[in-house]
């Protein structure tokens, strides 16, 4: 089915449901779709932003990682490539095995085990490095292993 012919079908649902009143007041989470157009490398650094300013808002953060906010190319052709990507868009990705990430001295919070890289599978930390607590938590959610220096 292509893109256009799923955007109108929402598009009279919408007006359907509007109509009887369904939607609004029945708890169901809103999507909100925004239509971004790359086109260049000014455009992609542009998008770039635009996601770190949305990722300073826990609110918009949460909308964004539970796919309550979506984004779509926009553009001529950008509809068979939307289609196209739709399903890899929204299935999570394996993890790769990267190198290691290393701290070695200090105090290493929630916020820096978040803000690892895609794939971090284990951390080196050296002998007088501490974890938070809801950094412990944040490494087993993400099933990261650690390694403690041993001198």
């Amino acid at each position: 089915m292509s893109a256009d012919l799923r955007a109108m079908i929402r598009e009279v649902l919408r007006e359907e449901l509007a109509a009887r009143g369904v939607g609004r007041s029945s708890g169901t989470p809103q999507i909100r779709e925004e239509a971004v157009a790359i086109a260049s490398d000014a455009d992609l650094a542009a998008f770039a932003r635009r996601i770190l300013a949305l990722a300073a808002d826990s609110k918009a953060r949460a909308d964004i990682e539970s796919g309550r906010h979506v984004f779509r190319l926009a553009g001529p052709g950008a509809g068979n490539r939307a289609a196209a990507s739709a399903e890899a868009y929204e299935r999570p990705q394996p993890k790769q095995n990267f190198s290691p990430v290393s701290f070695e001295r200090g105090l290493v919070n929630e916020r820096e085990i978040r803000n690892l890289p895609e794939g971090i599978t284990v951390i080196r930390i050296g002998k007088t490095v501490r974890l938070t607590p809801l950094a412990q938590d944040e490494l087993r959610r993400q099933g990261i292993k650690i390694e403690r220096a041993k001198s």
